[in-house]
């Protein structure tokens, strides 16, 4: 008879006492906290800069390293600056309202650059980072919660599922902003106990909003939600239950179009877009360029509604896969509209990534795959049964860092060359990067 196996007993967490300490702030991490140390420990230390004398509190552990609150800036290191924001520290929206311009540009490349070595990649072919300014944001999703009809609308605090009341951002387009208190009456009207998201689009119709929630839709609630569309002059309104995938049309007012490559396209409510106008067109011009000169088809995956397969069709013949049906669906309509030669196709690529013979017909590819990355798709891309088959351009679009950095290393490990990485910062005051990286076989 075997005997049973005695599996290890995980580690006990180490019982961390609450005291006050003074830290000298040596970095800040990829998180955007200070990193300092302590009797051979790690402190992480939010709202802090390279050269910080700090009074801070210890109250707990991350991974291997301790958390601590900022007291107070005993001596201010170089680089910091005054935060812009009134809810700066309280909302979790942004961590780096506290670096100056020089200060923040050199942090996000050096965050880039970090990830890269991290795969065994050099940073000799990063470009010089392109800023996005504030005040340009056409998309945010405000969380909302309703207490006998009393409203709290905003962003959630920083660790934590409180909402903080908004009152002014200047992350957002002046016209998200506006929306806010008007936004607070309806859903006090609408909801007395509860609470859900309303995602805002602002577009060339006007904004677009679908708002999640649970609420006794009965006629007097739909004409209630008609008449704000029809005062907040939007192009749409939709309300989503939580768990559904549908999105109940309330009021359609004019269509809530956007462009790509000069073709207007009307996306699904809700649907994801480039949160400024500004971030995707240096996005897209960066990819257009670098595929400029193929010629052949072009393998546009995880394509959206259409970002880059409309631009870049004007170079050939566009293939289009995405896993989800409404964004593909308002892509085809706008092609077929255009009389564009773009095909579509409905297919989760994490599970089923086009293999090196469904990718044999093209010339280029373009992967823009969400923050998990595209594991699956580019060790088929690595893959190449026949040298003379295949595409031999690729631009990879990421929001993630740490993953585009994972993908790039299989990528090149199978042959691909990195020809230049474009970060891309259209996230201003948090940790999130975007880049584009351009590989040739």
């Amino acid at each position: 008879m075997r005997k049973p196996v005695r599996r290890p007993r995980a580690a006990a967490k180490r019982q961390v006492s609450s005291r006050l300490i003074e830290l000298e702030i040596e970095q800040v991490g990829a998180q955007g906290d200070g990193v300092a140390r302590l009797d051979g420990n790690v402190v992480f230390v939010p709202f802090t800069v390279a050269g910080d004398r700090v009074l801070a509190r210890i109250e707990g552990q991350r991974g291997d390293g301790l958390t601590a609150a900022l007291v107070e800036v005993q001596r201010p290191g170089p680089g910091r600056a005054d935060p812009v924001c009134p809810h700066f520290g309280r909302c979790g929206g942004c961590t780096l309202q506290h670096l100056d311009q020089a200060a923040h540009a050199s942090w996000k490349s050096g965050v880039l650059s970090l990830h890269l070595a991290r795969a065994g990649i050099g940073d000799e072919m990063l470009a010089p980072l392109v800023s996005v300014p504030p005040g340009t944001r056409r998309r945010a999703v405000f969380a909302w919660t309703s207490r006998r009809g009393e409203v709290t609308l905003g962003f959630n605090a920083r660790a934590s599922h409180a909402v903080i009341n908004l009152e002014a951002c200047p992350l957002l387009d002046p016209a998200l902003v506006a929306l806010l208190e008007p936004l607070r009456v309806l859903l006090g009207a609408m909801v007395r106990d509860g609470s859900g998201d309303a995602t805002v689009t602002l577009t060339e119709g006007g904004p677009d909003l679908l708002i999640e929630g649970e609420a006794r839709l009965d006629l007097f609630g739909r004409e209630t939600l008609a008449r704000f569309a029809e005062t907040a002059d939007l192009a749409r309104l939709h309300w989503r239950r939580p768990g559904t995938g549908f999105a109940e049309p309330i009021a359609r007012r004019r269509p809530a179009l956007v462009r790509f490559g000069g073709v207007a396209v009307e996306p699904p409510p809700g649907a994801f877009l480039q949160p400024s106008p500004e971030g995707e067109r240096a996005i897209a011009d960066r990819v257009v360029a670098a595929l400029a000169e193929t010629s052949g088809p072009i393998a546009d995956l995880y394509a959206g509604c259409g970002s880059f397969s409309l631009p870049l069709v004007r170079l050939g013949a566009v293939h289009a896969v995405e896993g989800e049906v409404a964004p593909l669906d308002s892509l085809g309509a706008a092609a077929r509209a255009a009389g564009l030669a773009i095909t579509t196709e409905i297919r989760d690529l994490a599970r089923r990534p086009l293999t090196a013979v469904d990718l044999a017909p093209y010339r280029a590819v373009v992967l823009d795959p969400p923050r998990a990355g595209a594991a699956a798709q580019v060790a088929e891309l690595a893959r190449r049964p026949d040298a003379r088959k295949g595409p031999d351009l690729a631009a990879m679009v990421s929001c993630n860092p740490a993953t585009l950095a994972r993908d790039l290393r299989v990528l090149i490990d199978g042959g691909w060359t990195l020809i230049q990485i474009m970060p891309i910062d259209q996230f201003p005051w948090s940790a999130h990067l975007e880049a584009v990286a351009i590989l040739r076989r």
